[in-house]
């Protein structure tokens, strides 16, 4: 290993003892050769700086946390993707800055950047993917200043993807620039709140089936404030999920849309092969959406108390 990693461990006193480690990796270091380097569980403590690189947490490293010295302080920046070519899906290189395989991952206070420059490939800012289940992401900044996206000959940029990865939590986070989707949900159990979500140039959240047969449910959609959205600001495919107490306004779209076939082509796809059933849809201030405000194309859908300006 190539670079310096200082470690101070300590011993966690149960029924029988388990060993845990803090690892402290500072400016100019590698996040990823601390990655390596840990065993489940462990804490990385990133110090003040910026980190250029794009990282990966396999499987084997359950329970591991990251955690800066605030979104302000400490920058993981995208540095292209090259050095570790992906593709997501197969046929479409990816620039992902954190790719998340491994279960109960917490990533916190830090800042995630795709910087300036020309679009190559599809730009993820962090990506949950199986076996992750029950992963954390708060009191971050997640941000993408490229110019393009590889719509529509591709699957677009996306600030958060969570791709069939249950029980995941998106608290206190800050989206900001040009992601084309910045909370994007194909899965089912997620928690999104207390989120600001500004500027997406299509969705600023969505939970999508990835077809017909599937779907995505139980997602809680709470607290959130949403604007300047190029489309609609929340976007619902699945059944049983929730949207409350969120703020919503100055979207291009609809405020809130429940899909259901006659909903295309507003809803991106499967969109108009899918209906959006059983939802609760309460408690939202909405105001000032280009394409209305609760737009519900779906059967059985609870939209009640909504403060609609």
């Amino acid at each position: 290993m190539n670079k310096i990693i200082s470690i101070l461990v300590f011993m966690i006193i149960s029924i029988s003892p388990v060993y845990s480690a803090n690892i402290f990796v500072g400016a100019g270091e590698s996040i990823q050769d601390a990655i390596n380097y840990s065993s489940p569980g462990d804490v990385i403590l990133l110090d003040k700086g910026t980190y250029i690189e794009n990282i990966t947490i396999p499987k084997s490293k359950t329970g591991l946390s990251i955690v800066g010295k605030g979104e302000d302080k400490t920058s993981i920046v995208s540095d292209g993707g090259d050095l570790n070519p992906k593709f997501a899906p197969p046929t479409v290189p990816a620039d992902i800055v954190i790719d998340i395989f491994a279960a109960e991952v917490s990533i916190s206070e830090l800042s995630v950047l795709h910087p300036e420059g020309v679009t190559l490939k599809r730009d993820i800012g962090i990506f949950f993917r199986p076996p992750a289940v029950n992963g954390l992401v708060s009191d971050c900044e997640i941000e993408r200043k490229r110019s393009g996206n590889l719509e529509p000959t591709a699957p677009g940029s996306r600030g958060v993807l969570i791709f069939r990865a249950t029980g995941i939590t998106i608290t206190e986070n800050d989206f900001e620039g040009n992601y084309e989707d910045h909370i994007h949900l194909p899965t089912s159990g997620t928690t999104v709140t207390d989120n600001e979500v500004e500027d997406a140039t299509r969705l600023g959240i969505v939970v999508i089936q990835e077809s017909a047969t599937s779907s995505s449910i139980n997602n809680i959609i709470m607290s959130n404030e949403v604007t300047g959205s190029g489309s609609d600001a929340i976007q619902i495919q699945g059944d049983n999920n929730v949207v409350s107490d969120n703020e919503v306004e100055d979207n291009m779209g609809a405020g809130i849309r429940l899909c259901g076939p006659t909903s295309s082509p507003s809803c991106v796809a499967p969109g108009g092969l899918v209906s959006a059933d059983n939802n609760i849809v309460t408690d939202n201030e909405v105001e000032d959406n280009d394409g209305g405000d609760i737009l519900d194309f779906g059967n059985n859908n609870n939209v009640s108390n909504n403060e609609i300006d």
